[in-house]
């Protein structure tokens, strides 16, 4: 199986940790980010891992080489100038079966195969890994209905529903990206559905957390070093009843 990691981003909202490190090498205890998506990657059973560099990408280069060290053929692409977080697929190479697609700031106890596997028997063009994330609202919330207010809940915690930035793509979904121009994932995901396509929606309620922020890297620190083991390995559990098709 194969995966594709965008790794190319500046990191602008952890300076000044990434002032002279590209996001995806600060380290949670012993490893850095990648190298914990890359070693749970193996884990899951997958055997190729393409990562897309720019910013400092040669330290990545350096770090992972050809991914022997941890059993993976790592290979590269290199988006530049940097135009979006969906432009680098266009220069993925080899790519002709569906991959898991991922920021590189993230740290997730997700199982990849499994995604990998439901979003195959989907039979959908791309799958989003999705969250569901409670958001706590500091005002009057009114639902309105034809000019009147028909209901009023003060303060309430709102469920909604979040992309998580990993999803799996079958590799015909390039011809979508136009070259030359910023398109991001957001871009990708509505072109998809405004040609009428299904988009499916894989809801998972492991750990997951966006390394995007400080606060964001200070709490997926803490949450590793608790349990490294919860996200650098897959532990062998039941996967049945997952919800079929459920976005459009």
């Amino acid at each position: 199986m194969h995966a594709i990691i965008l790794a190319g981003g500046r990191g602008s909202r952890l300076l000044p940790y990434t002032r002279n490190r590209p996001k995806p090498l600060m380290t949670l205890g012993r490893y850095s980010i990648l190298e914990i998506l890359l070693r749970r990657l193996r884990s899951c059973g997958f055997d190729r891992a393409t990562l897309c560099i720019a910013h400092l990408g040669d330290m990545i280069r350096d770090e992972f080489g050809d991914g022997s060290r941890l059993g993976l053929a790592i290979d590269y692409c290199i988006d530049e100038p940097p135009c979006g977080t969906a432009a680098p697929l266009r220069q993925v190479r080899d790519w002709d079966t569906p991959a898991v697609v991922m920021n590189a700031d993230i740290l997730t106890a997700v199982d990849f195969a499994h995604l990998h596997g439901i979003h195959v028997r989907s039979g959908c063009l791309l799958s989003v890994a999705v969250r569901r994330r409670e958001v706590p609202m500091d005002l009057g919330v009114l639902h309105v209905a034809s000019g009147q207010v028909r209901a009023i809940w003060e303060k309430p915690t709102l469920a909604v529903d979040v992309s998580s930035g990993m999803y799996v793509i079958d590799p015909v979904v390039r011809e979508l990206i136009p070259a030359g121009v910023t398109v991001d994932m957001p871009d990708l995901i509505e072109s998809l559905i405004d040609s009428g396509e299904d988009v499916y929606a894989y809801r998972f309620a492991d750990a997951w957390h966006d390394i995007g922020t400080p606060a964001g890297y200070t709490a997926a620190e803490r949450e590793f070093l608790a349990d490294p083991d919860h996200y650098l390995t897959v532990a062998d559990r039941p996967r049945d009843g997952h919800p079929v098709l459920e976005a459009r």
